[in-house]
Parts: C-alpha cells; structure tokens; sequence
C-alpha cells in the first residue's frame, strides 16, 4: 500500500514536472531500503530522466535487471528509453531497445522516443528507418511520432520529405498541432525561404491553431537570420495582436535584429523596455546578445556601456561567461587590448571567487586575445 502511495504522489510530481518535490520524494524511497516493484522501478527512471540524472537511471536498470533478476515490461523499458534520449544517449538507447525489443512487447512510444532522438541528433535518415520499420511492423503512429518524424526532415533541410510526411499524419487522421507546424517553420526558416514558413505560419492559424511564443520566435529569428526586417516588423505586430508575452528568446531577437539594422539605440530601447515592464525577467543571454550587437556595429563605447547596463539588472545575477567573452572578444578585435585584458582578467576573477559558477572564457575568446596581444607587441 506504501509503494501505492508513493507511486501516485511520486506520478504527480511527474506530471507537474515539480522537480524540488520530485527530488525529495525519491531521496525519502531511497533511505528507505524498500526494494521497489518493475512499475515503481519505472515511474523513478521516468523521474530521474526528467531531473536530468541519467547515471542514476542506468544504476537502477542494472539492479532491476542484473541484480534482482527482473524482466522490464513494456511501460519501464519506455522510461529508460526515454531518459537515456533525453540525456543525450541516443545510441545507447538503440542498443538497450535491440536487447529487449524480443523480450518486451514493443509499443508506439518506444520508436516514437527513439525518432525524437534521431530528430534531436538531425539524422533523417536513421528516423526514416525507425519510421520503416514501424510501419512494417504493423505499429500505428501518434502525433509525437510524426512530428519527430517532420522535425527531423526538417533540421536536416528535406522540406520535401518533411511535407510528404504530413501529408501521411493527416491521412492516417491524426491532426498537427502548434509544435508540429514549428517544426515546419523553422526548417523553412533554416533555408531561407521565408515565403513558405509565413504560409506554413498563415495555414497554421486559419485552422485555428493557437499561435504562441515559440512559433513566433521562430519566424522572427528566421527573418532576422535572413535580413527580412520588413516581415520581422510584420511579425511584431502580429505577435501583439495574438496578445502573447515576449520571452528572453524574443526580446534576444529583437536585438539581434535592430544590431543588424545598425539601429543600436532601439536595440538598447528594446531591453530597457523589457525592463520597464517586467515582461519577460531579463537573462543575461539577453545582454550578451546586446554587448554583442555593439560588437557588430563595432561601437566598444556603446558595448561598454551595455556591459554596465546589465549589472543593474536586479532581475539576472550580473554577466556570465558569456557576456564576458562576447565583450573580451569584441574589445580585441577593435584594438582596445588593454580593455579587453583588464575585462578577461575580472571574469576569471570572478570565476574563482564570488561567483564560481561563471565557466572560464572560451578557448576561441582566448585565442583572438592573445592574438591582438601578439600583434601589438604586448607578449
């Protein structure tokens, strides 16, 4: 009855994605020394990979199966799946699905995780493959599948097949959704064809599809990759009109875009803005990206003066090693050498003192100073 209990608090916790409730719910089971059952086994994989531990995932897979002798059903070896795709393990995950795939009965969701990794991976083909097989198999595809399915094709430039495909979801009676139609988008984006992601975007909402942040962040950075300022602007204002809050990402694209309109005081307008309203809570991947339009517009004056900025933010924790090197890199490039030491010499500072969690500056921002450093006679 405990291990009852504890499942479905412990599925709820899942649900919500409640990552500090889920952490010391499984630390209380641990402590327990209860030895759980192959449902309990997969509801804590599914936990872990959710909290990003995929070692801990491996280390209770080895003692249900090694230890203990027990055979994983279809739902735990979903979990383990999962998580090892999550954590970046997709090869791994092929192989444990090869070892069971003739012990376990073999469900949807198992080739449907495994497309999402290949699509994470941008391996088209390997995706198609699993897409074969499927079909071969007599499995019938879900919405998650073939999305994957699409988004892989995508990344990997094949707007063609990733057509082809949805025009089989939609045959097969299954209805894309927002995430689906984004994928779309993105891969158009990606080729430059910005004709074909607004239709994809248009056909989207006339079918009643909500449009939300996500799709819009990516028309807009596809437009502002591509220089399509007059459509970005477009974007904008359709972005208000669907009454949508901006997030760090789009308010990183807008600055983008105005730094590559040499429009540097509206890029400045839009972070102070942000700020003004408290919508989103600025990051400092969004300083970085404007210490990084200074750079662009090669103004260390106005770089400097973003840098300042962004230690006001109450709202971020100051510039990371990002920002550091963004501004370190942009300083040597235009010649302030001395600028560009004293500012890497402060972020390592940093680093190994009140703020250990900064990572040190890139090897790349490293190497273009020690190169205007070389050139000007200074080592």
């Amino acid at each position: 009855k405990d291990e009852v209990l504890f499942n479905t608090v412990l599925d709820a916790c899942i649900q919500r994605r409640d990552k500090a409730r889920m952490t010391r719910i499984i630390e209380s089971f641990e402590s327990s020394q209860t030895f759980p059952s192959v449902h309990t086994y997969g509801l804590l994989i599914k936990a872990l990979g959710v909290l990003q531990r995929t070692g801990r995932c491996r280390e209770l897979w080895r003692q249900m199966v090694e230890r203990r002798g027990m055979k994983p059903n279809d739902i735990t070896l979903s979990c383990m799946l999962d998580s090892l795709v999550c954590g970046g393990c997709v090869d791994e995950a092929v192989a444990l699905f090869s070892t069971w795939k003739a012990q376990v009965p073999v469900n949807t969701v198992m080739y449907s995780t495994l497309i999402k990794g290949f699509a994470n991976l941008g391996d088209a083909d390997r995706a198609m493959e699993a897409y074969k097989e499927m079909r071969a198999e007599g499995h019938t595809l879900n919405l998650v599948c073939y999305t994957s399915l699409i988004d892989a094709q995508a990344r990997a430039g094949n707007m063609a097949g990733a057509g082809e495909i949805l025009r089989q979801m939609e045959a097969d009676g299954i209805e894309p959704n927002w995430i689906t139609y984004t994928a779309l988008v993105k891969g158009h984006c990606v080729r430059g064809d910005l004709e074909e992601a607004l239709k994809v975007f248009q056909g989207m909402v006339s079918r009643g599809i909500a449009a939300d942040t996500v799709v819009f962040n990516t028309m807009l950075d596809g437009c502002v990759r591509h220089s399509h300022f007059e459509l970005a602007d477009t974007m904008l204002l359709e972005m208000s009109k669907f009454d949508l809050e901006p997030s760090n990402v789009t308010v990183s694209i807008i600055i983008k875009m105005w730094g590559k309109r040499r429009r540097l005081e509206d890029a400045f307008e839009a972070a102070r803005k942000a700020l003004r309203e408290g919508k989103p809570e600025l990051d400092t991947q969004v300083g970085t990206c404007l210490v990084s339009a200074c750079t662009y517009n090669h103004n260390m004056e106005k770089a400097l003066e973003a840098f300042e900025e962004i230690k006001t933010w109450s709202c971020c924790g100051g510039p990371d090693a990002g920002t550091y090197g963004t501004l370190v890199a942009g300083l040597a490039k235009h010649g302030w050498v001395r600028e560009a030491v004293d500012f890497a010499l402060q972020g390592l500072a940093l680093a190994a003192g009140p703020r250990p969690k900064i990572r040190p500056l890139a090897e790349e921002c490293l190497r273009q100073l020690f190169e205007a450093l070389r050139q000007h006679g200074l080592v």
